[in-house]
């Protein structure tokens, strides 16, 4: 008698990511500082324009790329996923939630249900690029918030302009990722999978482009004319993403370039443009971000109270929120349907931290079949298996005997805001002979 074999996945984060090119090089990532402090506004506060204000945030431009060193290993490991996101990876989760750990939840909760994909769907495989984006410009935003209230109060304020130029400064090296179409991509070192266009796939693509020809064929002058007049930032985030998003869409065009010989030596006046271009985007984005954190530096900051007067109220009932208590939208935990004995079933992901898998029995192979059965259950408050069905099936005797199984199932329950929750879930379970 054969036995089925349920593929576990052991979810750690390794200490070493993927990719480990360095964007736009120190060359180009001092261009883009250096261009965005110099356009700053005169509505921004006088010592962000000051000559030595103007070359500090432009050294740190390169500063990320100065702790990826062998010599400290360890913060090298830490940060290299900050550089990069693979979107064709990270979209497989859906909206991409605000917070970082949100985001690492759902990456783990999509390879928990999507086993062949999940060593792609490691964290530090997908990248975090804008997280830490994210992140550094909130530091700068409250660092200027800090300012002006000590300027308000007539106090010393070197001490946090000194924070406020590192953090502008550091969070350039990052806006100046983005703009690179090869730090948004699966494509970021020569190009993978199908390739009907015969695109290079070796792997020096990305350090000929960013790097080699930047230092060989583009001047600060050509930048500084493709840069774009001062845009207001909405929501930095939303924005952000939307920036990347475009940059994203320019994949192609690098390796199309390359094909043309446009990252050899000096180049083609196509791919001078290109590069100038991307740059240049990279210079306004960062400057319209630090004009941004200004500008939402003098908000109120809201209340605690305030806070949790808007999230999603607990219901008394033990399935968890009730679907009024935790709306359908992309800010919240999303309601995929209404079970009469359990009420609200969640998606995974959203602040839903997805089940683990406690114990799970080999069923009998009776029917000798061979291949991939997927099932649809929802793991229930009590980590029991519910309303268990074959959505992919290979044959009734097969089904039968992954029913009996996966009904055994023991699972630590679903979480959302510290309590458990039911969620709907799909398991693939590989029939070997």
């Amino acid at each position: 008698m054969k036995s089925l074999r349920l593929l576990f996945v052991l979810l750690v984060l390794p200490l070493v990511a993927a990719p480990s090119s360095f964007a736009w090089g120190s060359k180009g990532h001092t261009m883009i500082n250096h261009l965005a402090a110099e356009s700053l506004p005169s509505t921004v506060p006088d010592f962000l324009r000051t000559p030595a204000a103007i070359d500090e945030i432009a050294y740190l431009g390169p500063e990320p790329d100065r702790w990826r060193s062998r010599a400290e290993p360890e913060l090298a490991a830490e940060q290299a996923p900050d550089h990069f996101i693979d979107l064709e990876l990270a979209d497989l989760i859906g909206t991409l939630p605000r917070g970082r750990y949100e985001y690492i939840a759902d990456l783990y909760a999509y390879g928990l249900t999507h086993p062949k994909l999940a060593s792609e769907m490691q964290p530090d495989r997908v990248g975090f690029q804008p997280y830490i984006t994210e992140e550094v410009w909130q530091r700068l935003k409250s660092a200027m918030r800090d300012y002006r209230q000590l300027s308000a109060a007539n106090q010393d304020t070197r001490p946090v302009e000194a924070a406020i130029i590192f953090y502008a400064g550091w969070l350039g090296h990052y806006v100046g990722d983005g703009s690179q179409p090869l730090h948004t991509t699966v494509q970021y070192n020569g190009w993978t999978g199908p390739n009907p266009n015969n695109y290079t796939t070796d792997h020096t693509i990305h350090a000929r482009f960013e790097t080699d020809f930047v230092n060989a064929a583009i001047n600060e002058s050509d930048v500084q004319a493709q840069m774009s007049p001062l845009q207001p930032i909405n929501d930095e985030w939303t924005d952000y993403l939307a920036y990347l998003r475009h940059t994203n869409s320019l994949v192609e065009k690098v390796y199309q370039l390359d094909q043309q010989h446009g990252f050899e030596g000096t180049g083609t006046p196509e791919s001078r443009q290109f590069t100038a271009e991307r740059i240049a985007a990279g210079a306004s984005m960062l400057r319209d971000m630090i004009v941004a954190a200004w500008v939402k530096s003098a908000e109120p900051v809201p209340q605690w109270h305030d806070e949790h007067a808007a999230a999603p109220a607990a219901s008394g009932n033990s399935a968890g929120p009730t679907p009024d208590a935790a709306p359908e939208t992309a800010s919240g935990p999303i309601v995929v349907e209404t079970d009469p004995a359990l009420g609200a079933v969640y998606e995974v992901g959203h602040g839903v931290i997805a089940p683990k898998l406690l114990r799970a029995p080999d069923p009998d192979n009776e029917s000798d079949a061979v291949g991939t059965e997927v099932v649809s259950l929802i793991v229930g408050p009590d980590g029991l298996p519910h309303d268990v069905k074959v959505t992919q099936s290979l044959g009734i005797r097969a089904d039968e005997d992954t029913l009996r199984a996966v009904k055994k199932y023991r699972f630590k329950p679903a979480m959302y805001e510290d309590k458990p929750v039911p969620v709907r879930m799909s398991i693939d379970l590989f029939f070997r002979p």
